[in-house]
């Protein structure tokens, strides 16, 4: 493979990150969407639990993906993502499926976006999802 096709396929899938990042910050509110409107809920009630810091796990599927989220007593948080959807280019899926972060935060003060969206929130954990999430974004 000449370097010129391998620069355009890094470039492809690079705008294809982008574009799955700006989606999975996008949450809409359509009152004709009983499905948008499960996950909002469950999402909902997950958020309350872990600003509690219960132990709780909830697995949600939605238009990116499916993510496992966990809280515990100790206020620590793992998103996990599990599988993205199935029209993600087989690098992205091969990149991120299965890979998780862990957050530390207080009682009361956990933070919504780790749940609603793929980016916000993370400069607090670690772990492999948040290093190759942040090295796409970097070489975007």
């Amino acid at each position: 493979m000449r370097p010129k096709d391998t620069l355009q396929m890094t470039a492809m899938f690079l705008s294809g990150l982008v574009l799955l990042t700006l989606f999975a910050g996008c949450v809409s509110n359509s009152p004709n969407s009983a499905s948008q409107n499960a996950i909002v809920q469950e999402q909902s009630a997950f958020i309350a639990a872990a600003k509690n810091c219960t132990d709780t796990t909830v697995t949600i599927t939605d238009a990116v993906g499916t993510f496992q989220y966990t809280s515990s007593d100790n206020c620590v948080f793992t998103k996990t993502l599990v599988r993205l959807n199935q029209s993600e280019m087989q690098k992205m899926k091969t990149m991120l499926e299965g890979k998780n972060m862990t957050c530390l935060y207080t009682k009361g003060n956990f933070d919504p976006r780790l749940v609603t969206s793929l980016v916000g929130g993370i400069e607090y954990c670690s772990g492999d999802l948040k290093d190759d999430i942040t090295n796409l974004m970097l070489f975007t």
